[in-house]
């Protein structure tokens, strides 16, 4: 997620483990770097709005093995802008990652329709309320952050 768009939401079955190879050729080079390469010959607002700035954009992920990995790092070093190595990632903290706070708004959104009664139906609801998002929610997420950062040091972490 950024300031202006989110990406597409992956659902992963829970029986699936998320590989370093599965990681880099479906989620980093479809999803991000396609999408960003498409949308930029298709002239999108998103585009208009959002390459113009990639130069301020820090891509950052969590603790998660697939993003830790060598390959991964190499790969994000190797193709993204401005890329943040594991070892500067701010700590596992939802003041520190505004997509915990997205994931929030998502199981709100959920629990106001109708209960899922199957995998296929969660799934559709998932990606309803993921689609539902909107850019002043993105925005109000980001532009909290100095203000989280600012309250983090004050109190040590704590």
């Amino acid at each position: 997620m950024s300031y202006y768009a989110i990406s597409e939401l992956h659902i992963i079955p829970k029986s699936f483990t998320v590989t370093v190879k599965y990681f880099i050729e479906e989620i980093l080079k479809k999803s991000l770097k396609i999408a960003l390469r498409r949308k930029r010959m298709t002239g999108s607002v998103l585009v208009r709005r959002l390459l113009p700035n990639m130069s301020r954009y820090i891509f950052l992920q969590d603790g998660a093995p697939a993003h830790n990995a060598i390959k991964t790092q190499d790969w994000c070093k190797d193709n993204l802008n401005s890329f943040w190595e594991k070892g500067i990632w701010p700590g596992n903290s939802p003041d520190l990652n505004p997509i915990e706070n997205l994931w929030a708004i998502i199981q709100s959104k959920i629990n106001e329709i109708e209960v899922a009664t199957n995998l296929n139906m969660l799934d559709k609801q998932l990606k309803l309320a993921w689609s539902q998002i909107s850019p002043e929610i993105l925005n109000n997420l980001v532009s909290g952050m100095p203000k989280r950062i600012k309250t983090c040091f004050k109190y040590k972490g704590g």
